[in-house]
Parts: C-alpha cells; structure tokens; sequence
C-alpha cells in the first residue's frame, strides 16, 4: 500500500472510530417512555375468592356453590426522565401506571334459611411515581445491561360491587403505599441521543388488601430514551 493510500485509509479509520464513540449515551438529562404487559406475581384465584367468601360471612351470608375468573394481566406502561451521571450511573424519576385486576364470580348464597343469586366483580388497580437508581455496565459502543433499584409512592384502589338477590352494593378502598420496586434491563444505543430498551421492573405490595389481597406486579417492557440534546 502506497503511503498515500495508506494516510486515505488511516483517516477512514480515525473517523469511523469517531463516528461509533459519538453513538455513546452522554451524561446529561433525558426522557424516557414505555409500555408493556404487567401482571400480578404471587396471586392465586384461590386467594380472591377467600377474600369474597370472607366478605359475604361479615354480612351474614353462606356460599353455596360459586364459579370464579380471574384475569391478573393487563397494559402498563410509564413516563419520565433522568440524569446520568457517568457510563455507570443514573438516577430516574417518573409516572407508572401499572393497570387493574379484574376477578368475577357467580353463584349462590344462603343465609340459612333462604338462597339467593348472587353476582360479584372486584378489582384493583395501581399507578403513580416512581424515583430509582441505575448502575450500569456497557457492552461495546452501543449495547449496555442495567440493574434498578428505588422506591414508590403508589395509590392503590379496589371496588366491589355485590349483587345479591337482584340488589346491588358498590364498596371501595383506596391507600398510598410507599414499597420498593427493582428490575433490569437492556438498552441499544441507535444515536447519542437516542437509545430503546427492554426490560423487566417488579413493584412489590402494589395491591388493595382487602379486596385482592397484597400482590407484587411485574412489568414487562419495551421503552424509548431521548436525549435533551435530541430536540436541539
């Protein structure tokens, strides 16, 4: 190769070096978004219909027989934004919404003497903030594997509505609890400023006691980062 050849071919590689470093999430501020599948982690059907029984024998009534569904899934999905601070290390603040239980029953009741139709939906849903820490490890110029840790500050709120005998009675809890949450995650660098990540995050005790019972939620997701300097 001919020195010239050889300077054209250098430089090509000096800026294509350049080029990948600039793909590396810098330090600064930044937006994040995401949205998945959440689900409750440790709940059994089993344990709802406990509560249900436990809610007709406080009003004097005996079940029967009874049938029962329980979907414990549904959309989460969040938005926020962070700092970070250096290649292994983040701090991250936000809005989570992580969705409802919904179980449903049918069936019959006594109350020792006569028998009634009975109906039964309860539910409980979970959102609010979210503050973590992000320790970091990159992989290459634009993969990288995150652990979390923080604490939320989450308003639970469940409903049941009882119908009995065709009449019908609506009752509800609400709590703020303040619990840990943790998760880890993956994220590909597609510019500087631009990056997607996917990644699994469990809120611990998330669920109205008495009406589903204490549950963990977990959530599966796929998000987005943007950089400030993305809207520059």
């Amino acid at each position: 190769m001919n020195p010239r050849m050889q300077s054209s071919a250098l430089l090509l590689c000096l800026n294509f070096g350049l080029v990948a470093a600039a793909q590396a999430a810098e330090p600064g501020w930044y937006l994040t978004g995401f949205g998945g599948e959440s689900s409750a982690s440790g709940l059994s059907q089993g344990q709802v219909d406990g509560n249900l029984e436990a809610i007709f024998t406080s009003v004097g009534l005996d079940i029967v027989d009874a049938s029962s569904t329980l979907d414990d899934s549904d959309t989460g999905f969040g938005i926020g934004g962070g700092y970070q601070l250096n290649d292994h290390l983040a701090i991250e603040f936000g809005y989570v919404d992580l969705g409802s239980i919904d179980y449903r029953a049918a069936g019959t009741v006594t109350d020792g003497v006569d028998q009634f139709a009975t109906e039964a939906v309860l539910g409980s849903s979970a959102d609010g903030p979210v503050v973590s820490v992000l320790g970091i490890l990159p992989i290459g110029e634009r993969f990288s594997v995150y652990g979390r840790a923080g604490f939320t500050l989450m308003s639970a709120k469940g409903t049941a509505q009882i119908t009995v005998d065709g009449q019908s009675d609506r009752a509800s809890q609400s709590s703020q609890k303040s619990d840990p949450m943790f998760g880890v995650g993956i994220e590909f660098d597609l510019t500087r400023h631009f990056a997607v990540r996917l990644s699994w995050d469990r809120y611990l005790d998330v669920a109205t006691e008495n009406v589903v019972g204490d549950t963990d939620a977990d959530l599966f997701s796929l998000g987005v980062r943007m950089g400030v300097g993305w809207f520059r």
